[in-house]
């Protein structure tokens, strides 16, 4: 604790235990749908605010303090310190007699009974988000979608100041003709050269590793742990670590990836899955299922909810690409000059 009140990054990495320990509460508690989310979450996360700390002023150590500032800085953590005993303990405490006493009757039976012959999966977790409750789930991607157009659009025009794009010190130590994307970004092509080699080939190894998982996870979602949801974090933290070893430039050379494009894709997609079944005369969003018998692969069973889930994988791609994306192009926009010299007239010119 000592080492993150002056350090951002052991705060980042304390924070970062916090949800940890939470995942591995789910795993005890038999919510393995719950901690796989929490666990790609928090790594998304922790990318985010990474990308975040970048841009925060240095801590300055050679102020000379105010009179009285002393004291009240002292006062002030003594204040938060009890703050956090009281919330700590309350919580703790309330935790501790939802655990000690019998379970009540609660709704959970209604899905138990009702998720495989009525929505089609047996990962209960799953069927409620795509089936049960699919519209709030509907209203939840809308939000994801409108979150990343607002911070695409906050930091579309904005420039980091001056003082806070020093180049760390390892891309001060290069050499001058290695070039980078936050030393010439008109000229780097690939920014995984010198000391980031080595990783750069590992991550590019890993990206095909990766986009199999997120087709793996995708399609036992609605039977087992997985889903839209974590598939389409997955492969969303496999192309960031494409731009974090090589650069905006080079990815976006190598990748057409438009995260734009595919938020509007799985908006759209998950939006006309739930306005097929009025076509039938059926509610909003109500699932059906299907067996088929393919020649090779055989007997397979498809749930209309799986094209629900395919719009809410698109939708988690593209908004969580364009958030990262959005912070990470300020290493290279920061460079560039903030506006261009407006031509003007010549006198003689009519």
């Amino acid at each position: 604790a000592w080492q993150a009140k002056y350090h951002r990054l052991a705060a980042l990495t304390m924070v970062s235990v916090c949800g940890l320990m939470t995942c591995i509460t789910f795993v005890w508690f038999s919510a393995p749908d719950l901690a796989l989310t929490q666990l790609v979450v928090e790594v998304v996360t922790t990318v985010l605010i990474l990308l975040g700390l970048r841009w925060l002023p240095r801590r300055i150590e050679d102020i000379s303090p105010l009179p009285g500032s002393k004291e009240r800085a002292v006062a002030r953590r003594l204040r938060d310190l009890l703050l956090a005993v009281l919330v700590g303990g309350g919580m703790a405490l309330l935790s501790y007699a939802m655990l000690t006493r019998p379970t009540p009757n609660v709704i959970s039976s209604f899905y138990l009974s009702r998720a495989l012959p009525e929505g089609g999966g047996t990962n209960v977790v799953n069927v409620m988000l795509v089936d049960f409750r699919g519209f709030d789930t509907l209203g939840e991607i809308t939000v994801l979608v409108a979150v990343a157009l607002s911070v695409f659009a906050l930091l579309r025009r904005f420039r980091p100041p001056k003082e806070s794009i020093q180049l760390p010190a390892q891309q001060r130590l290069l050499a001058p003709d290695v070039v980078t994307d936050l030393v010439n970004p008109r000229q780097a092509a690939d920014t995984a050269l010198g000391f980031m080699m080595v990783p750069a080939a590992l991550v590019r190894l890993l990206l095909p590793i990766a986009l199999v998982i997120s087709m793996y996870l995708f399609m036992r979602g609605h039977n087992q742990p997985g889903g839209g949801f974590v598939a389409g974090l997955v492969m969303s933290v496999a192309f960031i670590l494409q731009y974090m070893v090589a650069g905006t430039q080079w990815v976006e050379a190598q990748m057409s990836l438009r995260p734009l494009r595919w938020m509007g894709t799985g908006l759209l997609f998950a939006t006309l899955t739930g306005a097929g079944a009025m076509l039938f005369g059926y509610p909003f969003l109500t699932t059906h299922t299907a067996h088929l018998h393919l020649p090779v692969l055989g007997d397979i069973h498809v749930a209309s909810a799986l094209f629900f889930d395919t719009g809410i994988f698109t939708v988690v791609v593209g908004s969580t690409l364009l958030i990262l994306t959005a912070l990470a192009h300020q290493s290279v926009r920061s460079h560039r000059p903030s506006s261009q010299p407006k031509p003007t007239a010549s006198p003689g010119a009519a």
